[in-house]
């Protein structure tokens, strides 16, 4: 699917855990009245309900049909993708299940259609974030991130956001990252593309400032003012 000649181009932004995407991609979307998907909240949901019926999250096809089921409304606990304030969906648990169900190829073509189908139908230009925006989802996008940070700074991220033990954020951070980069389909990496910002060291602000220049040279908003 070709968005670089889309009327609405997409923003991509891409990175490992608590890199910062969300928090920085709900502020460009603010800035430049952009739609946001976290499109990692359907992977969630998905885990969610696996773990919610006991489904076997090693049954690939078990998995298709629970996603089928809740894409059709078959199942109760769609309105969560819409309406959840995230603490469900962010449950240990569904973080540990949510690499299982991300690494199934026919799950993740669902879910990619999903995300473009989405994308298409707001009207407006985008910014999605992920973990395969801008390698597979929207290789075209005009604009991409790839947001990372060091794994021990990002542990720390998620201890201040969700609270527990640094030492088991971190390790569940190190076995997020592995089971990431190292599935076979769509693995976590920098589109060729794609502007590399580390954000270990920077300020919201200041990723945030970054971000924005870019979309300024892409000509995803109006000039900035002089």
């Amino acid at each position: 699917m070709s968005d670089r000649s889309a009327a609405h181009p997409v923003v991509a932004v891409d990175g490992p855990t608590a890199a910062g995407k969300t928090t920085t991609s709900r502020l460009i979307a603010s800035r430049l009245d952009l739609a946001y998907l976290e499109s990692g909240r359907t992977y969630r949901l998905v885990a969610y309900m696996a773990l919610q019926t006991g489904l076997d999250l090693y049954d690939e096809h078990g998995l298709i049909r629970l996603c089928d089921e809740i894409l059709g409304n078959r199942v109760p606990g769609i309105e969560l993708l819409m309406n959840d304030t995230g603490r469900v969906l962010r449950q240990l648990d569904v973080t540990h299940a949510v690499s299982l169900v991300a690494r199934v190829p026919g799950l993740r073509s669902k879910l990619t259609s999903l995300t473009r189908s989405w994308a298409a139908g707001r009207g407006k230009s985008c910014i999605i974030e992920g973990r395969d925006i801008g390698t597979t989802v929207f290789p075209d996008a005009p604009v991409k991130f790839y947001l990372t940070a060091e794994p021990e700074v990002r542990a720390l991220r998620r201890v201040k956001q969700e609270g527990g033990s640094y030492e088991v954020i971190l390790k569940d951070v190190l076995r997020r990252d592995d089971a990431d980069m190292t599935r076979q389909d769509s693995p976590l990496r920098p589109a060729e593309d794609a502007v590399l910002i580390d954000t270990t060291w920077l300020s919201i602000n200041q990723v945030v400032e970054q971000m924005l220049s870019r979309c300024y040279e892409g000509d995803l908003a109006p000039p900035q003012p002089s």
